[in-house]
């Protein structure tokens, strides 16, 4: 380390001289912008093209912070990338100084600013990754006017293609189609806590219509398994599936972050096959406006972080226009 050796650092830290007028390291925003992605995505790949930097950068940038602190951050498995004991610690306040970053600026640079964002999402994700995010976007920037639309994400994608739309937050199919990838949701089986749905001899299932990306990984999964199965339900908004999984009328197949906490996982122990992991990408028109690339850069550091994105309540889901999932 150049700046401060370690014993030093702990001096400074501890208020005792060590050297005169010791200077604690600054830590750079980009830096922890770094670490935040690579710890998030699970990776350098994944991280580089969210950050839409080479892998190497990705790298170097992490190198930097590591070597200003004098301490390893990250450390590989067979998984892939975790935290180290100390880049836990500072993961936590990398968010918050990110948090607090993008708050200012967006704060100062957006409060004269107007104009109107038009974001369209499937519905479980608009119920459920949007509001705190919207929330607090609208808290800065009050004379921005935000518009959500729900559909398919084949919908929102030919949509956005034809100028419908400012931003779409979208299911890559089969990891493919572009956009920035903002998250991997791991696709989960889920029933209500004091129901057996699956104990059934054949398997009723809430779904989403036909041309949800999360459909055909369900049924193909149960086929392959050699499960019976059934459509109970059909439902174009999260609120109608977790009202029939809650009733004890079907269990479904949903994105980890919007299973209710009082839900049942169910995985191979039960009988059920995994499911896969989907991407969740982020896409805008050609020539965004200053107010939609601000609510970019808001939505690609939010939902990188799992911790702001709660599950959400059974009884009350965000109402939205023409929900629909996937």
């Amino acid at each position: 380390m150049t700046s401060m050796g370690t014993a030093e650092l702990a001096l400074a830290r501890a208020g005792l001289p060590g050297r005169p007028d010791p200077v604690l390291p600054a830590l750079d925003i980009d830096l922890l912008r770094a670490l935040v992605a690579v710890i998030d995505q699970g990776g350098f790949t994944a991280a580089a093209e969210r950050l839409n930097l080479t892998q190497s950068a990705v790298s170097m940038q992490l190198k930097r912070l590591e070597d200003r602190l004098d301490r390893r951050l990250v450390e590989r498995d067979r998984r892939g990338v975790r935290p180290t004991a100390d880049g836990e610690v500072l993961i936590g306040y990398a968010r918050r100084m990110l948090a607090l970053n993008d708050e200012a600026v967006l704060r100062l640079l957006d409060a004269g600013a107007r104009g109107r964002v038009r974001i369209g999402a499937p519905d479980d994700y608009a119920s459920v990754f949007l509001p705190p995010i919207i929330a607090r976007f609208a808290a800065a920037n009050p004379r921005v006017e935000i518009e959500v639309r729900c559909a398919l994400s084949r919908e929102l994608e030919a949509e956005l293609a034809q100028g419908g739309h400012d931003l779409i937050l979208v299911t890559r199919r089969d990891g493919h189609g572009g956009g920035s990838l903002v998250r991997r949701e791991p696709l989960v089986w889920a029933a209500a806590a004091d129901h057996r749905p699956e104990t059934a001899e054949t398997v009723p299932l809430a779904l989403f219509p036909e041309g949800c990306a999360f459909r055909p990984h369900a049924l193909s999964a149960l086929d392959r398994a050699q499960k019976p199965w059934r459509v109970a339900l059909t439902s174009g908004s999260l609120s109608g599936i977790q009202s029939a999984v809650a009733s004890g009328l079907a269990l479904t197949a949903l994105a980890r972050s919007t299973v209710p906490p009082d839900w049942r996982i169910l995985g191979s122990e039960d009988g059920f096959p995994a499911l896969p992991t989907v991407d969740i990408a982020l896409k805008t028109a050609e020539r965004p406006s200053e107010p939609v690339r601000l609510m970019v850069r808001h939505l690609l550091d939010a939902l990188g972080a799992p911790t702001i994105v709660p599950p959400v309540p059974i009884a009350r889901p965000m109402t939205l226009p023409d929900p629909v999932s996937g």
